[in-house]
């Protein structure tokens, strides 16, 4: 197994396979309603569903550096539609499923002799920028299982 598909593998074990922390962001999202997925516990924090378009935003910076360029995307970070009703929630867990799918093929298309050289970002490898935004994913989730335990 080359080092891209072990970098492959452990971003679609987190997503959906068997991650080594137990849970992964399919399980953490099952069952999740729209009034949770909005909720804040903290108003200074964020809801589930601002985390999720979160962790799609940096996945979507993350494949624009991979492809060579320091820069953003044009969606809002941590954004929360207007209204947030089962079909909007729908559309955001949809979303999330397609950017991962284009994050996952980003990666598998990525030139692995490049891993170690420098990423568009100053002081950061490409293989940091995406052991980075492995990191970055986890504590996410982990904050999104507290937050789904919230009440309970």
């Amino acid at each position: 197994m080359t080092e891209i598909q072990k970098i492959e593998q452990l971003f679609n074990e987190l997503q959906q396979g068997e991650c080594w922390i137990g849970l992964n962001m399919q399980q953490v999202l099952e069952g999740v309603t729209p009034e949770k997925a909005a909720a804040k516990f903290n108003p200074d924090g964020n809801s589930i569903w601002q985390l999720v378009n979160h962790i799609s935003y940096w996945r979507k910076t993350v494949m624009i550096r991979l492809n060579g360029k320091d820069a953003y995307p044009s969606s809002e970070d941590f954004y929360i539609p207007p209204v947030q009703d089962t079909p909007s929630w729908k559309n955001t867990l949809a979303d999330f499923n397609t950017v991962y799918l284009e994050f996952r093929n980003t990666i598998i298309a990525f030139d692995e002799a490049k891993l170690n050289q420098p990423s568009p970002k100053p002081g950061q490898t490409y293989y940091q920028l995406l052991m980075g935004c492995l990191q970055h994913d986890s504590y996410h989730m982990g904050q999104m299982v507290l937050l789904k335990k919230g009440d309970e």
